[in-house]
């Protein structure tokens, strides 16, 4: 009898874990219900508070499983378009606790082209800046934002610039005899000269290349070591340096 009872509970024990993997699984490719409800509520705050004077629709979303994001489509109604069709826009919500990650509307307006020059200035700036204090620099990558007629068409970079996005910044940095002690010494110097140049940025990262002895997109060779870190994230340590596998 006893036999009997813990090949039930055994039994039971099974389906439940079953149907909580089912579950699992269901959730990683389509979401669930609540997250839906949470993700579409934020999108529609996140538009009633950012474009007030514009009359949105939140067509029907989709879960992406491989970004773990609900993706949207906007359309504007009654705006003027081409052929009467009303502008559209891409959204994407994600996170456990849901934000709007992809703007459609803002990727729409922004200055690609004032964009592109300024980012040049920016990086080509802090590359002379970063290799006084780190002779190992070899490449960065600025990436900002600006929606059309927020700046002059002919500003120049600043610092200073009134940008409504911090800037992502990319460092490339030569790994031949660096330690991972060595590069999170070098994410120090390139965090201070940051920070003492006033510069508004939300996240940096290093890659400390193994370098290719070829000219052209093989020069950098391969990555050894990454570094990340924010600003007022923090000291870099060796501990958080990763060692890259080839």
């Amino acid at each position: 009898m006893k036999t009997g009872k813990r090949k039930k509970g055994i039994y039971i024990a099974l389906l439940v874990l079953l149907a909580l993997l089912i579950g699992s699984l269901y959730n990683s490719l389509n979401g669930n219900p609540l997250s839906k409800w949470l993700a579409q509520r934020e999108l529609q705050h996140f538009l009633a508070e950012r474009y007030p004077e514009k009359r949105l629709r939140i067509e029907k979303g989709f879960y992406n499983f491989k970004f773990k994001n609900y993706e949207y489509r906007v359309k504007e109604i009654g705006a003027d378009a081409d052929k009467g069709e009303a502008p559209e826009y891409e959204f994407s919500v994600g996170g456990w606790i849901p934000k709007v990650r992809v703007d459609g509307i803002r990727t729409a307006n922004l200055d690609t082209a004032l964009m592109e020059r300024l980012s040049g200035e920016a990086a080509s700036e802090l590359q002379t800046a970063f290799t006084r204090r780190v002779p190992a620099v070899r490449e960065v990558t600025v990436q900002l934002e600006v929606v059309k007629g927020q700046l002059a068409e002919n500003a120049a970079w600043t610092p200073s610039l009134k940008l409504d996005e911090p800037l992502y910044i990319h460092v490339v940095t030569d790994a031949a005899g660096a330690s991972k002690q060595q590069v999170a010494e070098a994410a120090g110097e390139i965090a201070a000269v940051l920070d003492a140049g006033g510069y508004d940025y939300g996240h940096v990262t290093i890659n400390a290349n193994v370098m290719g002895d070829k000219a052209g997109k093989d020069a950098y060779g391969y990555v050894k070591y990454v570094a990340r870190f924010d600003k007022g994230g923090g000291k870099v340590s060796a501990k958080d340096v990763e060692e890259v596998t080839k």
